[in-house]
Formats: C-alpha cells, structure tokens, sequence
C-alpha cells in the first residue's frame, strides 16, 4: 500500500489523490448554518448474532478469536457481532443535503437502514473472571476496492478499541507485517474481507493474578475507530467511529471461588435501581439519562459534501461543531439527573466546555469519570479542558434549575484555538474565549429519580514510592524537527522498528517531555492504563486548589489512557503491562500528527 506521506512528498494526498480540489475553493466559502434545529442522534446498540452450542454463527472464525470461545458454551457464551464499514449518506443539518459519509452499520440491519452517522453504541458487561463470556466483532470492510476509490483517505482498514485492554492482534495495529522470527502478523483489510476482534473484556492480570486480576482498572467509555497507517485522520474525519461502554456486571457466579472478591467493585452496573441488589451498586443515572456525547467539526462544500485538507499536517480544524454527527444539535431533558460521557473525537480541536445559560452564567457539573473508567470520588468542576482522544463523564443534575427561570442550558467550548497548533494559553493558564454553543439542552419536566452520585465511585491505592523506586524510567521527547514530528529526534512512524520492550507484568515510568515549541500534544499509550505521577515536576491536579479546567489525573484519583501535553509540558506515568505480549502503539492523538510520524511501536515481551 503506498503511504499518505510519501504521497504527501510527491504532492497527493489519498489513495487516489483527487479530494484536492475544493479545498482551496471552500476556504473563500463558509457556509452558515442555524444552531440547533436537529435533535441529537443517539445510535443503538448492534443485535447480538445469536448462536446455539456447537453451532457458531462464523463458520470461518479466526483461529486466533476462537480462543476466546467456548463452542460447546459449557465455560461460558461469548457475544457475537456483525459491523459493515460502508459508504452511505446521512443529514448532518436539515439545511445541508445528506452528506456521503464512511461509517460503520449494525451488520445485521439492510443496507440503506442505519441513519446514524456514528457507528452502533455497545453496552456491554465486563467479564468477571471468565475470557469464554466476551465480545466477538466481526468487522467487515464494504468501503470502496483501492481501484474504486476517489477523494481523501484510505478504504483499507483496522479498527481499535480505544480504552481496552485486549490482544495484540485485536488492538487494530496500524499496519501488516512480520513479527519477530518470521511470523506474519497481517491486521489490515480491504473491500470484501473481514476481520474478527476478540475482546475478552478481561481485567488486567486476569490470567496471572491469583484472585483474577485488579478490579479497580475498569473503564466505562471506550470507543472504536479507524486506525489505518497514515490514513487515520481522513478515515475518522469521514465517520469511521462510534462508542463501546462497558459496565460492571452484577451477576456474579455463584461457583467463583472469587466471588466474595468482586461484590465490593461491583459498582457502575449501568441500572439506577439496582434491581440485582447489588450490595455497592453506585446506581449512577442510566438508560436514557446516561448519554454518550462525542464531539467533532466537519467543514461543508456547496452540495453539503465533506471537505478535508490533506496538506495540512499540523491538524485539520473544521468549520462547523458536531455532536454525535449533527451540528449543533438540541436535546431534551427532564428535570433530574444526567450521566453523560463526552468524548473529544475531533482530529485537532481541544475543547474547553463550560454548563451555561442564555446569558452566559456559568454552572458547575460533577466529573464522575475519566477515560481510565470512574474515579476514586466525585468532583466538582466549573468547566473542563477535553483534548483529542480524552473522555470526561459529569453528571448534571437538571432538578437544579427551576422552572420558569430556566428553559435552557448550553455546553460551551470557549477554547481559543485558530490552527492545530492547539489553544492559547498553556495546560495551568488557558486562555478563553467568548465561547460557541455546542448542544443545547432543553429543560422538560420533573420527573422521579432514583439515581444518585455517592461520595466514593471507585476507590484504588496509589502507585507505592517502592514501585516507583525499582521501576526503569523510559524517556520520549515529542519534537518537530525540520517541519516533521519526531520522537526522541528520530522520525517516527516507521513501526518496523521497536522503541521500547518493556515486560509483562513488570511496571515502568515514562516520562513524556513537549519540546515541539507552542505545540499541544495528547498522547495515547495503547494496552493499559496510565497513572500520572508528576507534571512539570509536581503533584497533577487532583481536584483540590484552583481550577482552571484541567485533567484530573492524580494518582490514586483518577487513570487515564490519553494525557494532554501542553506547549513545553513534562509528564511522568507509570505503566504496568498485563496479560498480553506482542507489539503495539503510542502516538499523539492529534491526528494529522499521528499520520504524519508522531507514532512508536513498543512490543510487550
């Protein structure tokens, strides 16, 4: 496959070089669009494929994902699922035609079906001490042949599971290649194939740990997308996303010799009542008043067709703010409490929102949650600084605002950024905007509510000095070095060579240094969990003293699987990697970054 770079150097841009056009022409061009018009689109869930014992639905399953099944179910029954990568047309606006967007479809719904232009939101439970009672997705790729191809990105895919802890092999590994010793390790697919992920949706230390793994590292809000060599961040732009949340599971096996083990981190079980009588059960808003938010910007031609600028390798910046895929969309919502999960899906915008009113009077939210899953407690902010990649959960309690006073309330991003440079200002002093309404909420009536937001969520001990002690400290200069992204000033992206080999199960500090200049960087460590230990040499932000809206990421708070390096920004994390060998990614999560070198590989051994 040729790559986006080296089309780059020979002055194309996508697998068939032909979306250059209209950029140029846009620019002189903006379009407006009235706010808040469209409701917000809010994807089901995909329908299992069920399946009756020794009868698989995939005759043909991958060798390797049928580890993970049981196919007499006597140990367990794994889920299975169909996604369909297709081209299809959505309303983006009810002023914009229907927009050709890639994007992933419920498999098991016809063609022509699925409105969404988000993929299908999975619920799905954690494992609880059994890999033969996961997730099986088959994902199947009817995006153009290379032949068929016409505008930007790279109908050749891989999907991650942003957030999971998982096999190499099903981590969407960005590229083909041969593996130490010779072994093929071929991910990537194209039009008319597929390929089968296994999540086992397993703790970390499941497979070592004597009571089955920690089960304080769960997370909450995953989501999936493409993750193409080169090619991510057109592939994204184009629609090729949507949500995975995941859930403690309150049906515990009465034959686990761990069961008494896992009542007390039986917690998010995604039901405010509780109706299994879980004993620590947080009964956190849920159903429909638990609501994934995804936000991104797309810019428009004339027709209402997506526009991307392929020569830009600082960051892509869209004219237009969506939310789920509808700009600027409204929701209604009665007068009780919310749980909702934002998510920064944009390829280079850093968010920094705000809960206001039609005059611009701010209110505070409650952040229950990072991308590393709940934290050890609740915490109230004033606003909240989202980079690339990062997921924030608040809850809002709507009670609070009485009628007639209020009919609405707007999340706000008054971020100042003008280029993928990121925002004014730096990660402790950001500099604000204005700001520009996002979604709009629109107050109903009281309703009953039998949610709550305990003083405790999920409680976990602290990295120990000891662990810190003993643990081998990596180092990784993010730079921009004679106009292209480098780390440690070598250029990255060349995933034939191994940046580091940390050991399975043995913990590490990486410290990551910003030498870029004014640049932002967040950076995505696949496979585990990080804690944050220090920034610029002192404790992160753990809720307490001023706050200016930056991540909650103290250790022993909160965990995180995206860290936010602001202009000349030094972060040190520890990293244990658990269960699975094999090769995987960092990378800076602005994605014309990502694209264009700001990637290693480290292989597990």
């Amino acid at each position: 496959m040729i790559t986006r770079r080296a089309l780059f150097q020979l002055g194309l841009g996508g697998s068939a070089g032909a979306a250059l056009l209209s950029w140029p022409a846009l620019r002189a061009q903006p379009r407006t669009l009235t706010p808040f018009v469209d409701r917000l689109p809010l994807p089901p869930a995909p329908n299992p494929v069920d399946w009756a014992p020794n009868q698989l639905p995939f005759a043909d399953l991958d060798p390797e994902a049928a580890r993970y099944v049981d196919p007499t179910q006597a140990r367990g029954k794994a889920t299975f699922y169909r996604i369909v990568a297709e081209v299809r047309s959505v309303k983006m606006h009810s002023q914009l035609p229907a927009t050709e967007i890639w994007g992933y479809r419920d498999g098991t719904v016809p063609a022509g079906s699925w409105n969404f232009a988000l993929g299908p939101t999975f619920k799905r439970p954690l494992s609880n001490h059994n890999e033969f009672v996961g997730t099986i997705v088959r994902h199947e790729n009817q995006l153009p042949s290379a032949q068929e191809h016409r505008g930007f990105g790279e109908p050749r895919t891989t999907v991650h599971l942003h957030g999971a802890h998982v096999p190499a092999r099903f981590d969407g590994f960005p590229t083909d290649m041969t593996l130490p010793g010779g072994a093929p390790f071929d991910v990537t697919f194209e039009r008319g194939e597929h390929f089968d992920y296994a999540y086992p949706l397993v703790e970390p230390g499941f497979f070592t740990d004597g009571n089955h793994g920690k089960h304080n590292e769960r997370g909450s809000t995953l989501w999936y997308h493409d993750h193409i060599l080169d090619f991510t961040a057109p592939n994204v732009y184009r629609g090729l996303a949507g949500f995975f949340l995941v859930y403690d599971n309150p049906v515990l096996d009465p034959g686990d010799p761990n069961q008494a083990g896992l009542v007390d981190h039986t917690r998010d079980t995604g039901d405010e009542t509780n109706a299994a009588g879980a004993p620590f059960a947080l009964q956190l808003p849920s159903g429909e008043f638990d609501i994934p938010l995804v936000l991104h910007e797309k810019t428009f031609d004339a027709n209402g067709q997506l526009v991307y600028d392929v020569f830009n390798t600082d960051g892509f910046l869209g004219q237009h703010y969506l939310v789920n895929g509808m700009v600027q969309p409204f929701v209604p919502v009665k007068r009780r409490k919310y749980r909702f999960r934002v998510l920064n899906g944009s390829n280079a915008r850093i968010y920094h929102l705000f809960l206001q009113d039609r005059n611009g009077r701010s209110y505070p939210m409650t952040q229950i949650a990072t991308e590393g899953g709940l934290l050890s407690r609740p915490v109230r902010r004033p606003n909240f600084l989202l980079g690339m990649a990062e997921r924030v959960e608040v809850v809002i309690d709507f009670s609070q605002f009485p009628f007639p006073q209020f009919s609405e309330l707007y999340l706000v991003n008054r971020a100042l950024q003008e280029d993928g440079r990121g925002p004014k200002g730096t990660f402790e002093r950001p500099e604000l905007s204005r700001g520009t309404q996002v979604l709009k909420f629109v107050l109903e009536e009281a309703v009953p509510d039998p949610s709550r937001v305990p003083n405790e969520l999920r409680p976990f001990l602290a990295t120990t000095a000891q662990e810190i002690a003993v643990a081998r400290v990596r180092t990784f200069e993010l730079e921009r070095t004679n106009g292209q992204w480098a780390i440690n000033d070598r250029l990255a992206g060349d995933l034939r060579r191994v940046a580091a080999n940390p050991a399975l199960g043995v913990g590490e500090v990486w410290r990551f240094l910003n030498k870029s200049g004014g640049w932002w960087h967040p950076v995505h460590v696949h496979h585990e969990f990080m804690r944050v230990l220090k920034r610029n040499g002192r404790a992160p932000f753990d809720g307490t003293g001023t706050d200016v809206g930056q991540s909650l990421e103290r250790d022993g708070l909160a965990k995180k699987d995206t860290i936010l390096l602001g202009p000349n920004s030094e972060v040190d994390v520890y990293v244990k990697f658990e269960n699975y060998k094999g090769p995987f990614v960092f990378h800076c999560h602005n994605l014309e970054h990502e694209d264009h070198q700001m990637m290693a590989r480290f292989d597990v051994v």
